[in-house]
């Protein structure tokens, strides 16, 4: 049994797509620009807001990047909580670890403000340790976040398993010499976890719950 479950934010534990494609529309009205598609947008998050913003706009300067970035970074950190809930059977997930006394991180690429309202939120009391972009880091799938975690929680890379929903959460597994588990609920589809190195695939929490405590 692992010591140490590390899971992503996104897409693996909270639903929060809809939200996220509100908020970079908020952004886009207000910088003066067009509204872009759920689904687009949903096929281009995971790598952090700025770089959201770059595959949104390829075309823009950088000026208007930036004016659109701090006015999603301002509407989401207000309305993050908005459109915006657990995944079934994660809580409960989370309070089964907790009785079996597996430590519980979060480690995203999105940052540290919302990411910590949004745990303390939803997840009141079970996360130990929660870790979002901050400036001057290197986003996933770096492992420098993992890696803090580890420290800070006493656990080795040995004792240490990743759950997330997509390519980046794989290769900071493998950054960081991890355990990983992909969830195939959230915004990549299975077969593309299988084409990007996942073996352990879970479909439920159910699933999940086996693979983290045996």
């Amino acid at each position: 049994m692992y010591k140490l479950a590390v899971f992503d934010l996104d897409g693996t534990i909270l639903y929060t797509i809809e939200q996220l494609a509100v908020s970079l529309n908020e952004a886009l009205s207000m910088s003066g620009l067009q509204r872009l598609d759920t689904e687009l947008v949903r096929s281009r998050v995971g790598n952090g807001a700025r770089k959201l913003i770059e595959r949104c706009l390829p075309d823009s300067d950088e000026k208007t990047r930036e004016l659109v970035l701090d006015n999603y970074r301002r509407y989401y950190n207000e309305h993050c909580i908005d459109n915006t809930y657990p995944y079934d059977g994660i809580v409960d997930l989370f309070k089964t670890l907790k009785e079996h006394g597996v430590k519980i991180a979060v480690v995203t690429n999105k940052s540290d403000p919302p990411s910590i309202k949004l745990i303390d939120h939803f997840f009141p009391g079970l996360v130990d340790i929660v870790r979002g972009h901050r400036e001057g880091i290197p986003h996933k799938p770096d492992p420098v976040l993992v890696n803090e975690v580890m420290e800070a929680l006493k656990a080795g890379p040995e004792d240490t398993v990743c759950i997330g929903d997509s390519d980046v959460d794989i290769l900071m597994s493998v950054y960081s010499k991890t355990s990983f588990v992909g969830v195939t609920w959230g915004y990549r589809s299975k077969d593309f976890l299988i084409r990007n190195g996942a073996t352990r695939l879970a479909d439920n929490c159910n699933e999940l719950k086996d693979y983290l405590l045996n």
